[in-house]
């Protein structure tokens, strides 16, 4: 099986085609822009470069969207023509408030140069082309390096390098150039420095000609015989380092060949056959999606020396916690454990681990979306079973738990979200655990009193979480039905099982009438008389993703697979508009991966809860060298739900696994029927 052929590089790149959806969908309410925010920037899985076609458009660089929050967004004239290619994207992200897009790479003839149109994309997994204004465009890349091919018409043509370019182009986020430190050039080969969001960056580049300065911010070579080709690196330490980089950067063709050879392999981690084959699109789209990021830039750190793991780009960590970075761990042990290193010496080298590390030093600028969840991180691959030296990682959560920002939580007991409360209160939970194990008496004992204080955040009355508190991107209901780590106590204080379930009910619409979803994005009105109506945001946005799975806490695991499944069909498309909401760094992508296989992590659990899958089997390749097999027998559009489940020929009890047993891999079955 051939996977880079089932991958559509443009998913979820453009506004979403999801405009009517259908059923229990239909009750459901997005509160945010029904945008994917994808590139199709040319990368290998994990890699430190990128590069992507640049209009300046909102947020990645490509593309004609406006800056958006709500229903459809605006389209930005002049993302409709090219600038030319620029290096380094976020990856579905909304307001990150740092966009790379570093050095714009532009072939140019008298006649073309600026904006200009352009057409007949291309995109595989590693590689992108388009024509610009009659010139061949040609991206590909390796883990350090972008490689540029460009093929006239006409003699006369040249190749200039903007080096001043940083971020967006479009209203409202207009980035400053870039402030050039030093611009060296010999012959072929010329060397940058500059600094962005207060990190120095230093970029080599590799002409198929000789450099000269256009002006004292641009560079050019010449087309010799119509064709010109440029290589571009970067480093975050030196120049030294980002011209060793040029060893990966052999023929175009080649890097071309390995990238895609990297990306079959990436993806021939899950091996997955569905029942309705259009999924199959669908699911290695969202597949290649969940590998794009975080950037491996080892020996590259800025906040801590040597030459060790810094995975890097690990934005909007709120989000990428419950899902992305669980596939990153159980299907990538090398990557797995990048990471888990960089969270572990981020967080000696800082005091805390930031919800966002980027190429920024402004990284407690997204303090406010949640707490601890590097945290979780860890203690999720913990369960996974990963080689962690479990005194230094209780060491990390101890002092973040006790850093001065959470004293609200330590020494007041009151936090201005309850969701920060929900966050730290687990978190103590999980640890005290962990640390009972490992012997750490003193530390569990600690953190105990402080994992009870989620229960001031609940109204006995309502069975929800209380009013008297902010709420990031949703309201009290979003996050009323996030699975706790004492669920039995949280459905006690809903009133019992019945009660619980009726909340979720109507959380989830059933009963109700079908809702309008905003579609003026000049107009916020329909979105917040919207919110108040407490529904799902329809995976528009992950702040409630993992809700449908609360209900097997409550015994109703058939309300799971009706949501699940209405979701799966009627939230998830092909091509550009495929996807519901940003894909915030491979989190909604990755949801779709789990769902498609039956499966949900408990982000630091040593859980997983099962879905209704919609493959016919899959077969996924483990961090630990162990093979999963899942079956799903009878499995069709009809047989929505799980009459019975089997764990290497075992009857499983309930509707959930230890991760530590299904990671010792075997066979998983579910077994599928049209009735509950």
């Amino acid at each position: 099986m051939q996977f880079c052929k089932y991958v559509n590089v443009f998913q979820g790149t453009g506004e979403t085609d999801i405009v009517s959806p259908e059923g229990l969908a239909a009750r459901w309410f997005f509160i945010k822009a029904g945008c994917g925010n994808t590139s199709p920037a040319a990368c290998v899985p994990f890699g430190a470069m990128s590069v992507s076609p640049y209009t300046g458009g909102y947020p990645t660089g490509y593309g004609d969207l406006m800056p958006n929050s709500h229903s459809h967004p605006n389209h930005f004239e002049n993302g409709k023509k090219l600038l030319g290619f620029a290096h380094l994207q976020q990856s579905g992200t909304g307001t990150m408030g740092h966009y790379y897009n570093f050095l714009v790479v532009a072939p140019e003839t008298a006649e073309s140069f600026g904006r200009r149109t352009y057409g007949e994309e291309k995109a595989e997994p590693g590689y992108y082309s388009c024509v610009l204004d009659g010139i061949k465009c040609e991206v590909t890349a390796s883990h350090h390096t972008a490689l540029h091919r460009f093929s006239f018409t006409e003699s006369g043509g040249k190749v200039t390098v903007d080096l001043t370019t940083n971020g967006l182009q479009c209203p409202r986020f207009l980035d400053e150039p870039l402030e050039i430190i030093e611009l060296k050039i010999s012959g072929k080969t010329a060397f940058v420095s500059f600094r962005t969001q207060g990190i120095d960056v230093f970029a080599a580049l590799k002409a198929s000609d000789t450099f000269r300065k256009e002006s004292e911010t641009k560079l050019a070579f010449d087309a010799a015989e119509n064709s010109a080709e440029i290589t571009v690196s970067f480093s975050l330490r030196s120049f030294a380092q980002a011209e060793g980089y040029f060893t990966e950067a052999t023929a175009f063709d080649d890097v071309k060949a390995a990238a895609a050879r990297k990306w079959e392999n990436a993806l021939s981690k899950i091996k997955a056959d569905f029942f309705d084959k259009s999924n199959t699109e669908i699911f290695y789209s969202n597949l290649y999606h969940s590998f794009v990021k975080p950037a491996d830039r080892q020996g590259e750190s800025f906040l801590y020396p040597g030459d060790g793991p810094f995975s890097i780009d690990l934005n909007t960590l709120w989000d990428i916690y419950k899902t992305a970075v669980p596939l990153l761990l159980m299907t990538d042990g090398e990557q797995g454990q990048k990471l888990v290193q960089t969270l572990l010496r981020t967080g000696e080298a800082l005091g805390v681990i930031p919800n966002s590390l980027g190429v920024t030093d402004h990284l407690m600028e997204h303090s406010g979306q949640a707490r601890m969840l590097g945290s979780y991180v860890l203690l999720t691959a913990y369960r996974y079973g990963y080689d962690i030296d479990v005194g230094r990682m209780l060491s990390v959560i101890k002092t973040d738990v006790f850093a001065d920002d959470k004293k609200d939580f330590t020494v007041d007991g009151v936090c201005g979200s309850h969701t920060w409360m929900l966050d730290m209160a687990d978190c103590c939970a999980l640890t005290a655990e962990v640390a009972r194990e490992n012997g750490d008496y003193e530390l569990a004992e600690l953190l105990l009193p402080l994992s009870r204080q989620w229960k001031k955040c609940y109204d006995p009355e309502t069975g929800l979480l209380s009013a008297d508190s902010s709420y990031y991107e949703g309201t009290l209901y979003n996050y009323s039905f996030r699975q706790m780590v004492d669920m039995e106590e949280r459905i006690r204080i809903a009133g019992g099982n019945e009660r619980f379930v009726r909340l979720m009910d109507d959380f989830f619409g059933y009963g109700a009438p079908p809702v309008r979803l905003p579609t003026d994005p000049n107009d916020y009105t329909p979105v917040q008389e919207g919110m108040m109506l407490g529904r799902f945001e329809g995976f528009n946005n992950e702040s409630d993703t993992e809700a449908p799975y609360s209900y097997i806490y409550a015994g109703r695991h058939d309300r799971t697979c009706e949501v699940l499944r209405a979701g799966m069909k009627n939230m998830f498309k092909s091509g550009r508009g495929g996807l519901p909401g940003n894909n915030d760094t491979g989190a909604l992508s990755s949801y779709y991966v789990f769902a498609c296989l039956g499966i949900y992590p408990v982000a630091g659990q040593d859980l997983f809860l099962f879905g209704s899958p919609i493959i016919n089997s899959a077969e996924i390749e483990l961090f630990n060298g162990n093979v999963l097999k899942i079956k799903a027998e009878n499995n069709s559009d009809s047989n929505i739900y799980v009459k019975k489940i089997l764990f290497n020929s075992v009857p499983v009890e309930g509707r959930s696994i230890k991760a530590s047993h299904l990671l010792q891999g075997g066979e998983l079955v579910f077994k599928m029927s049209d009735k509950i």
